[in-house]
């Protein structure tokens, strides 16, 4: 019987988060950090090639990514837009589903508790949640990429 692979992401131009769920089940997990790479246009293409190597590798049957809201960095927005777009694709030519959530709507599907507003109790929340779940310390980037494929699960069980 064939595995229903799962591959969950919290993208940015210099840190994205990646998760693998096998059958519903937490796989594995980690980033892609390219915080190093000074040139924004270098960092960004780099990004983009590693996504497309995993998504290559990996061939998920389902991809599971944040969406991107609006924030005060026009040209970071445009940056994480081309990200999106270039993941999108990827599912569009392979025919697999491609799941965007909004960050409060994935938050919501994992717990109904408070969570703060603020960017840096946001983050907190989700690597102490994904400590409680899993059994994890992970970076927030990891903790949210986590947090994104059990919120899908969550949204499929119901």
């Amino acid at each position: 019987m064939k595995q229903c692979k799962l591959l969950s992401l919290d993208t940015s131009s210099s840190c994205s988060g990646w998760s693998i769920f096998l059958n519903g089940e937490y796989s594995n997990s980690g980033v892609f950090n390219l915080k190093k790479i000074k040139s924004s246009d270098e960092r960004f293409k780099q990004m983009c090639t590693i996504l497309l190597y995993t998504l290559n590798t990996e061939q998920p049957d389902i991809v599971g990514i944040e969406m991107t809201v609006v924030t005060r960095n026009a040209a970071a927005q445009r940056l994480l837009t081309m990200i999106l777009g270039v993941v999108y694709g990827w599912c569009v030519v392979h025919n697999v589903e491609f799941i965007m959530l909004r960050p409060t709507e994935w938050r919501a599907l994992i717990s109904s508790e408070k969570k703060g507003r603020k960017r840096d109790a946001l983050k907190k929340w989700s690597m102490d949640k994904v400590k409680t779940l899993f059994g994890k310390d992970v970076s927030d980037d990891e903790a949210d990429a986590i947090l994104i494929g059990q919120a899908i699960i969550n949204k499929r069980c119901k």
